[in-house]
């Protein structure tokens, strides 16, 4: 019963791990086409 216990443990604590770097790595992506439409952005209203 213990032992079925720390699995239990430890598969949250993989799954809650693997989610952190399933949002930071959603996050990086999302910040690099974030500042690319900026950057395209701003070049547009350079030349208007």
């Amino acid at each position: 019963m213990a032992e079925s216990n720390v699995k239990k443990t430890e598969e949250v604590v993989e799954e809650h791990s693997s989610m952190k770097g399933t949002i930071f790595s959603v996050a990086v992506v999302g910040g690099v086409i974030f500042l690319t439409y900026l950057l395209i952005y701003g070049l547009y209203m350079a030349r208007i």
